[in-house]
């Protein structure tokens, strides 16, 4: 494999690096989506609860009301879990940006670069050239390794 320059090293780096900070901030905005209905849902929920129960009729062994205020959490768990999901996917692909920035935590970044390949289809394309780019030997050697 051909060396290369310090020079396209270090513009390769930048690019990884700006590339995860947008991905970090895609991902943070995914939260909006799911934040946004899970509200809209809780309001509906709380607004035609009386009619639901009405809806759910008699069931045998259990309260209506009892199964909608458990759907209702169980509801509010989702939604909670989805919004920290991708609140804590932000922040670790920015964690991941300003490690490759400071040409530290190479294994972290690599690793992180596999996972990517997961998020479809803007994480596929920077997690491959993630891998590709902290896999070169010179970059390594910024890296501290080798």
């Amino acid at each position: 494999m051909e060396e290369r320059s310090n020079a396209e090293n270090a513009e390769h780096l930048s690019a990884l690096s700006i590339g995860h900070f947008i991905l970090s901030g895609v991902a943070l905005l995914g939260a909006a989506p799911t934040l946004f209905y899970g509200v809209a849902g809780a309001k509906l929920m709380q607004e035609f609860g009386s009619d639901l129960s009405m809806a759910m009729g008699d069931i045998p062994g259990g309260n209506s009301d009892a199964m909608l205020q458990d759907l209702s959490s169980l509801v509010t768990i989702l939604i909670v879990s989805a919004v920290v999901l991708a609140v804590v996917s932000a922040v670790h692909l920015l964690v991941v940006g300003v490690m490759i920035r400071k040409r530290r935590w190479w294994t972290f970044c690599y690793l992180t670069g596999w996972g990517e390949c997961l998020m479809f289809p803007f994480g596929t394309i920077l997690g491959i050239f993630t891998i590709l780019v902290l896999s070169r030997p010179s970059v390594k050697r910024e890296f501290g390794l080798d």
